[in-house]
């Protein structure tokens, strides 16, 4: 046997590690980095890609606001807007289960700024009303197809 080995109690092992012998360390390493480099890459493109889709010019939830209903002795219904949000009335619908789109809804006072805030209130004719029907008023987003119910009430004068 040559002397490039050692023998101990009749075990051989290499005196020297040659560099075929050694681990392959830096295809690891790259393997690594390379790895680690893709996962950064998609965790910054969602963090970019996410915060650009939740600042939305428009909030598609729709307006926050409170509203009072009275059936009055002649059984127009009055809804009220009492606390909240102003509301575009551009963008509101409002329709009964059995009659379908009010088309005479009257906003009192006569305010013609085309919004409907606190203290302002819409009157719905009584000849359009059924006890039972649920009168629906929805709120519908200028930018996307969402809409938001704001109120649901069930006539009964």
């Amino acid at each position: 046997m040559g002397g490039d080995r050692a023998t101990d109690g009749g075990t051989a092992f290499p005196s020297r590690v040659d560099s075929e012998d050694r681990g392959q360390s830096e295809v690891i390493g790259v393997i690594l980095a390379t790895s680690i480099t893709v996962v950064l890459a998609a965790v910054m493109g969602q963090y970019v890609f996410g915060i650009s889709i939740i600042q939305s010019p428009e909030q598609s939830v729709g307006p926050q606001a409170s509203f009072d209903t009275t059936a009055e002795s002649d059984g127009d219904l009055r809804v009220r807007h009492t606390t909240g949000d102003r509301v575009d009335l551009d963008r509101v619908n409002i329709t009964g289960s059995d009659h379908g789109e009010f088309r005479n809804s009257v906003l009192d006072p006569a305010d013609d700024d085309g919004e409907w805030t606190a203290s302002e209130s819409i009157t719905l004719d009584s000849g359009n009303l059924t006890t039972g029907e649920t009168v629906r008023i929805t709120w519908k987003s200028s930018t996307t197809d969402d809409s938001t119910v704001l109120l649901n009430y069930e006539y009964d004068p």
